[in-house]
């Protein structure tokens, strides 16, 4: 039998609320967020006189590894087919993977985007998503795949905002179902709200928030 997506967005916005539906997953706000300090340790090395797009890519890609590195030995294992980076569960039922989000992510009441335009592999699996809720308890043909391909994929996203004394980034961890017509992905099928991190006296840089130069388009410099 058939199972249409959900219309409406199932949101954990409450603390414990989020923290059952990690829990279920096999996560942690606490491991989420020990990833996602060291990431901003690493990017607050980079100064004005680094390439523009670097402080991101570190970021991006250095909370790939620490996620990686809190749960691996967890039981949890590494992929990256069509050069997605996966952490996919002990069970092999589903994958997280990272990226840069807009300014709202992190807020319940708010509807986020990824950041910038995904590119195909990105976009096929966030299309994967929406097959597998939409045919749930269909049965699908078998046929040879990548570690990692044909799984729900969840995307930890996170944005960076100016405070008085620092930087606050904003995070969760949501599971999405279709892309927007730009290209970037907008419409969630769960979203689990992290709460927010403060950084004080680390550096808030403005532009260049980006998700490793894999899979996304280049933007024009205006």
């Amino acid at each position: 039998m058939c199972r249409r997506v959900a219309a409406v967005t199932v949101v954990h916005a409450e603390g414990v609320r989020a923290r059952n539906r990690l829990a279920e997953l096999g996560l942690s706000a606490d491991g989420i967020e020990r990833a996602l300090r060291r990431a901003e340790a690493e990017r607050n090395f980079c100064t004005p006189l680094d390439p523009v797009s670097l402080p991101g890519n570190i970021f991006w890609g250095r909370t790939v590894r620490f996620l990686r590195e809190q749960y691996i030995p967890m039981g949890w294992s590494s992929a990256s087919p069509s050069n997605v980076p996966l952490l996919i569960a002990p069970s092999g039922e589903f994958a997280v993977t990272a990226s840069s989000g807009s300014v709202e992510t992190g807020y319940a009441a708010l509807k986020p985007s990824t950041r910038y335009p995904k590119g195909t592999a990105v976009a096929q699996r966030v299309q994967t998503n929406r097959q597998l809720l939409l045919f749930s308890d269909a049965q699908a043909e078998p046929q040879e795949q990548e570690t990692g391909d044909g799984i729900p994929t969840w995307f930890l996203l996170y944005q960076h905002s100016k405070t008085e004394n620092g930087i606050r980034l904003h995070a969760e961890l949501s599971l999405p179902n279709d892309t927007g017509s730009r290209g970037k992905i907008d419409t969630w099928h769960e979203r689990i709200i992290l709460p927010w991190i403060d950084f004080e006296g680390f550096t808030a840089f403005d532009d260049g928030e980006g998700d490793g130069g894999i899979d996304i388009p280049v933007e024009r410099l205006s």
